[in-house]
């Protein structure tokens, strides 16, 4: 039943893909409207997660200020985060992610499209440029940002340090940081597993958290406190 659900998942947003990809071009790279990719993609996330037998629960969402673009940090457990973050958000976010996605079939493209910011993680001044671009987005065309500052997936059940990277984003940006806490991806889609099994994700939102008054040289403090509030369910 799971291999079936996988590849009916697989199948039905491979030809929701192609059949969008066209009117894709056209509103979204013609006629510039970010929006309406956003809203397919949703379509695409939810209709193979509704196969799967995924479902989200959200919390603490509802509170959240919206006004300002914040950039958006997360844990990170399982390939299905990143999707279903951008999911579920009511916001259209940017994201920061690894330059290897690019090279996927029709998907790179559209990611691109979006306003995704592809990091290069094999050279400083790559991931510089990378920042540096991300900053431009929130400013330039006030998007929200989603990072997750580990860098790579959990393996093994123990959390990676957070990267500063997101956080001097923010700081550079003046925007507020999201800290978001994702559990349960990791049973459903573990790291070297290539099927997705039903269950229920977790997706908790926590106070915004403003570095505005933080020093550069004070934002690996600052990304360990937002690690220790995603850890410990927002306790500060």
């Amino acid at each position: 039943m799971r291999l079936t659900r996988n590849i009916l998942a697989f199948l039905l947003a491979a030809v929701l893909i192609l059949l969008m990809f066209l009117p894709v071009a056209l509103v979204s790279g013609v006629g510039r409207r970010r929006d309406f990719i956003f809203s397919c993609g949703r379509l695409v996330v939810g209709t193979a997660l509704g196969v799967l037998g995924v479902r989200i629960v959200l919390r603490g969402m509802d509170a959240v200020d919206w006004s300002r673009p914040p950039v958006i940090v997360s844990n990170h457990l399982s390939n299905l985060d990143g999707p279903l973050l951008v999911h579920s958000l009511p916001v259209n976010p940017r994201v920061l992610i690894k330059a290897e996605a690019r090279r996927i079939p029709l998907v790179g493209w559209m990611l691109k499209l979006a306003g995704f910011v592809f990091v290069d993680r094999s050279s400083a001044a790559r991931r510089q440029l990378a920042l540096e671009e991300a900053v431009e987005r929130i400013t330039r065309n006030r998007s929200p940002f989603v990072v997750f500052p580990e860098g790579t997936r959990r393996r093994g059940g123990v959390p990676g340090e957070f990267k500063k990277g997101s956080f001097v984003i923010a700081r550079r940006a003046g925007a507020p940081v999201l800290p978001v806490r994702i559990r349960g991806s990791e049973r459903l889609l573990p790291p070297g597993r290539r099927t997705c099994a039903a269950g229920t994700v977790e997706i908790d939102f926590f106070p915004l958290r403003d570095p505005s008054d933080v020093g550069e040289s004070e934002l690996a403090l600052f990304a360990r406190d937002v690690q220790r509030i995603i850890e410990e369910g927002g306790a500060a």
